[in-house]
């Protein structure tokens, strides 16, 4: 079996990730009314909280995986460590360019230092520090550990960016979907779509992370392959 070659089942998981993020596209740009208060801006809401929703489920599992190589030591759950991260990383990008979008024709600006977007802001320049550090260490056994301390203090910072609109004074929206049972502010017809590109964004971090678990543990074979052998190509003998 060639380890290089996709399975079947991960690349029908991407197609089908790609129809329904057509059909959430479709949802959120024409079958969604315009809302009361925010008009035709609504529409931005739909991508920019699925997004930022999996930001943070993939803080978790990145800081889940790096829990369990402290713990356990083994390659396989820093390579899932990392892939989630990476994954962090690019949602967390676009949750700031998705804000910065809204916030230019609601509040003239593209960008304001409040709370909750500082809070952003530190997110992402903490998931860029994560990997600057892993790049700047060479063993990898103290690459992994060294990585999974820093995403165990971004997940720690998950809470206060989360409540941050309750908590301080901030010019974001408050929450209209509150996970502690206190109710929903938003009309049914908006909350349907918003969960759909909510679970079509969850697909599509699953399908990027299970695609690069894959090649980082190709990677991660072909590095032990090279460490077993010469600097000639040929292999040590001990």
């Amino acid at each position: 079996m060639n380890r290089a070659k996709r399975p079947l089942w991960l690349s029908g998981l991407g197609l089908a990730t790609l129809l329904l993020f057509g059909t959430g596209a479709v949802l959120a740009l024409t079958v969604s009314p315009p809302d009361v208060n925010q008009g035709e801006l609504i529409r931005i809401m739909y991508a920019h909280v699925s997004v930022a929703w999996v930001c943070f489920l993939a803080v978790g599992i990145s800081a889940l995986f790096g829990g369990l190589y402290l713990w356990r030591g083994r390659a396989g759950h820093d390579a899932w460590a990392v892939a989630s991260a990476e994954g962090a990383l690019l949602f967390a990008a676009l949750t700031i360019v998705g804000g910065m979008t809204y916030s230019k024709p609601t509040l003239g600006v593209y960008w304001t230092w409040d709370a909750k977007l500082t809070l952003t802001a530190l997110l992402l320049a903490l998931l860029v520090g994560y990997f600057i550090v892993r790049a700047l260490i060479d063993d990898r056994e103290r690459q992994g550990r060294v990585s999974a301390v820093i995403m165990l203090v971004v997940l720690a910072s998950l809470p206060f960016n989360y409540l941050a609109a309750e908590w301080f004074r901030t010019l974001h929206p408050a929450k209209s979907i509150n996970l502690d049972g206190s109710g929903v502010t938003m009309e049914p017809a908006f909350v349907r779509i918003l969960l759909f590109n909510t679970a079509v964004a969850v697909l599509a971090f699953s399908y990027f992370l299970l695609e690069r678990v894959r090649l980082g543990r190709l990677e991660s074979a072909r590095q032990d392959e090279a460490e077993r052998e010469g600097p000639a190509g040929e292999a040590v003998h001990v």
